[in-house]
């Protein structure tokens, strides 16, 4: 049997490495394509990317243009008479019972609205809030939306008196209507009967202009507690809020409180130790509510706080204190009639 020779057959020459470079090249050849093909392929691309090119370079020119246009062209535009807001097409929300003032004419008149601003003024809507938000009698512009034609609607939060400030004028005493904020509010713009009753903030000088807040610190716990009270001040027969002159001082650890405290008259004449407002945090302190709850506790046993039965002197602070009544007689400062009341 013969034996198979492992020699490689001299018929198949074993491949060299130029061989296979080569190999590599034709087959590469094989696979790409034609040799023109390439560069038309090239040049087609660059033709659509130069034209696209240049159409962007286009639009952006023209918009350059307009743009420049509309510039010199915009005020002429805008002043026109139907871009023009008159006075009657400025709308706001309706102010409250509290309010007697036209405020929306106030307002137009005071900055000079009617006809002078353009709806296509970009500037218009911050020009309008500024103007109403200067009012004393407006405490927040919450929406400026323009309306077709020319006009706007303007959604205000008006500010309420909850209390007033009775201050000396001559022989005479003025009330001056405050917000919760201690913020002075027009007293020509609030009916008088309504001022009368009123909580009265006693023990205040000065006045700041209407819109401002008073500096007196004594003013923001009087309003905070006349505004907590507001409910129930009527049926409890109140009359007054009076604060202390000087703070009073509390020392915990090493640590040192002041804060000012607040005595309530009622109309018959009980004063009432209230103690400090609620938001002086006075350590020790009750709660509103409780003191509140033992006022009523004492209105229960000895009666309404608008008689000559009802106790002296009542203390809220730290439980219920109540003081006989020195003298059976009302006390000499009762609700003024209008006529006695002298209004700024």
């Amino acid at each position: 049997m013969a034996r198979k020779s492992s020699k490689a057959d001299p018929a198949e020459p074993k491949p060299t490495a130029k061989s296979k470079r080569s190999k590599a090249v034709v087959d590469e050849e094989e696979i790409l394509p034609p040799t023109g093909f390439r560069p038309a392929i090239v040049d087609a691309l660059g033709r659509r990317r130069g034209k696209a090119l240049v159409v962007i370079g286009v639009v952006g020119l023209l918009a350059w243009g307009a743009q420049a246009v509309w510039q010199r062209a915009a005020p002429i535009v805008a002043a026109r008479e139907r871009y023009l807001i008159p006075a009657d097409r400025i709308v706001m929300t309706e102010p409250p019972a509290w309010i007697v003032a036209e405020v929306r004419d106030q307002v137009i008149h005071t900055a000079g609205l009617d006809r002078r601003l353009s709806i296509l003024d970009p500037a218009f809507p911050e020009t309008v809030r500024n103007a109403f938000a200067l009012h004393p009698w407006i405490a927040s512009v919450n929406r400026i939306e323009k309306l077709v034609p020319a006009g706007v609607q303007v959604d205000v939060t008006y500010r309420k008196p909850v209390a007033v400030i009775e201050t000396p004028f001559g022989e005479t005493r003025l009330l001056l209507p405050v917000d919760n904020r201690g913020v002075h509010l027009p007293a020509d713009d609030v009916p008088l009967i309504r001022r009368q009753y009123l909580p009265r903030i006693t023990g205040i000088v000065g006045q700041p202009p209407a819109g401002q807040r008073w500096e007196d610190p004594r003013v923001g716990g009087a309003v905070e507690i006349a505004a907590l009270l507001g409910d129930v001040w009527e049926a409890l027969h109140l009359q007054e809020i009076t604060p202390s002159t000087r703070p009073e001082v509390k020392v915990t650890g090493s640590d040192e409180v002041q804060y000012f405290v607040y005595e309530l008259v009622a109309r018959g004449g009980t004063r009432i130790q209230w103690g400090p407002a609620p938001q002086a945090r006075a350590p020790g302190d009750d709660a509103f509510a409780v003191k509140l709850q033992r006022l009523n506790e004492c209105v229960k046993q000895y009666g309404p706080l608008d008689s000559i039965d009802s106790p002296g002197t009542i203390n809220v602070r730290g439980g219920l204190q109540v003081g006989p009544r020195m003298v059976k007689k009302p006390a000499a400062r009762m609700v003024s009639k209008p006529e006695d009341e002298v209004v700024k």
